[in-house]
This record gives structure tokens, sequence and C-alpha cells, in this order.
């Protein structure tokens, strides 16, 4: 089974309001989104089909074909539009909102039918560098991931392992004065989208709990000197990933942690998705 990957990307405006709500409450649901004069985005969109090579040209499918159907069924209907006002599909459901999530899965709804069956794998659409949205088919079931990134500085330091120990595993890293970096981290979750809102968590909800439960933490912080949590704990990005998931994930109900991505450097990052994975 093969994967391949093919990317577009479309500009378009739109906002996320419901008429019944008061502009506050709006706004505390959907943030700046709700902005009536609207806003707008650079999108990136990724289009993942799977399948087995053709024999006789070697390919998934052709480069030429899945371009030309992306410029047909998504280009030209998102981009250098007013999602809201101009789309075929938002314009006439008012009450459907043109989020992220629910764009994913209007541009599935879309390509599906256009290809062989089975060949779609996944949607993924960047509303930023920072948000965006996968969708593999399965009903409303959508995975939304936020990006966030702070500095500390920390020391891979045993208390397990004797000082000689430690300086042969951990190398620099084991510089009694620590070192820092600018931790990415990648906060991934899952749910059915809200019919009402086209929401799979509120836009403030992933926001709010990160600042308090991850930069009040650890954000400007000598990990082994500030934090209760690494007391004793040796602060490899794997324990870090692990204890970032257990001040978030209770923080986060009732939506669903899926994952986190933790990157310490541009070479490695480490992934976790809980103790029952």
């Amino acid at each position: 089974m093969f994967y391949l990957t093919r990317q577009t990307a479309f500009e378009a405006s739109h906002y996320s309001r419901l008429p019944e709500l008061s502009d506050a409450e709006n706004y505390e649901l959907f943030g700046a989104a709700a902005n009536p004069n609207s806003h707008g985005h650079n999108y990136v969109l990724e289009v993942m089909v799977k399948g087995d090579l053709d024999t006789d040209d070697g390919m998934v499918i052709n480069l030429t074909t899945l371009d030309a159907l992306l410029k047909t069924e998504v280009v030209a209907n998102y981009d250098h539009k007013h999602l809201n006002k101009q789309h075929p599909v938002f314009s006439k459901n008012p009450r459907l909102q043109p989020t992220c999530e629910n764009i994913t899965i209007e541009i599935w709804q879309r390509l599906a039918p256009c290809l062989p069956d089975g060949l779609l794998h996944r949607v993924r659409l960047y509303e930023s560098s920072a948000r965006f949205a996968d969708y593999y088919g399965d009903d409303m079931m959508v995975y939304l991931t936020k990006v966030y990134e702070f500095s500390a500085a920390h020391r891979l330091h045993s208390h397990a392992l004797s000082d000689e120990d430690n300086r042969d595993i951990f190398g620099k890293c084991n510089n009694p004065a620590g070192h820092g970096h600018n931790y990415v981290l990648e906060v991934t979750v899952k749910g059915d989208v809200d019919a009402k809102t086209g929401l799979v968590a509120g836009l403030n909800l992933l926001d709010e709990a990160v600042e308090k439960q991850v930069y009040t933490r650890f954000d400007y912080k000598h990990l082994n000197l500030d934090t209760p949590e690494f007391e004793t704990l040796n602060p490899t990005s794997e324990n870090f990933v692990k204890v970032l998931w257990d001040v978030l994930e209770p923080n986060l109900q009732p939506v669903v942690l899926h994952r986190l991505r933790l990157r310490e450097t541009p070479k490695n990052h480490f992934d976790y998705y809980g103790e029952s994975s």
C-alpha cells in the first residue's frame, strides 16, 4: 500500500456566528472569528490518497488527474471567495459554519465521489501554520491540532545513575549549568463536529488550557529548578511530553485529547497518545 500526498492552496474569508447569540456569546464561542466584518486565511490543503501501484504507469494516481480535480472541486469553489456569502454549500445554509472542521469535511465530500472507492485516505486543512484539521471520512470525527511554542531550560540528569553514567549517557546535555530549547507543542483533540457550532472544541478552550497548564508552569522556567514535576524526574522530552499530557488531559474534558507532539529541536520530536494507546 502506497500513500501519496498532494498540496494546493486557496485564499478565502469568512466569519462564524450564531444569530441567536449575543456578540459577547459569539466571541466567547468563536473568538475573533466571530467578527461580523469577516476575516481571512491563506489556506493550505493536503490531500492524501492510498492504494497499490498501477502495473502499467507505476503510480497510485496520475498527478495531472489529481491536480485537475483539486482545481475544479476545491480551488474553483473556495479561492478568493467569501465562504458565508459565495460558497455553494455554506451560502445556502447559513446555519452551517465555515469552520476549519466543516470545510475539511466538505472538501472530503466533494473529492471522494470523484475518486475510485477507497482511494481518498485523508484531507488535512491548514487554517494557519498553528491550526489544522484532519478528516478521514469517519462520520463526523475530526482531529483538530493547535501548535504552541514556549521556552525552557533543563539539564538531563537521572538521580538513579552515577555522575559518570549521566555524563556518558547524556553528554553535553548533562551540563550542570543547563541548556535550553524553544519547545513546540502540538495539541491534537478529536471528536464529532458539533452540528450547531461547527467545532470539535471551543476556539478558546485549548488556548486557555495551554496558558494555564503549560505556559504558567513551564514557559521561561528551568525545569529542574523551577518546577515540582521535575524535582526528581529527569526532564527528557519523553518524560516531559507525558507530564504535559497529565496536566492538560483533565483540563480539556469532555473534549478528548488524542495526541501530544513535543518538538525539542528541528531534528527530533516525541509523540504521546496516553497510557491507553
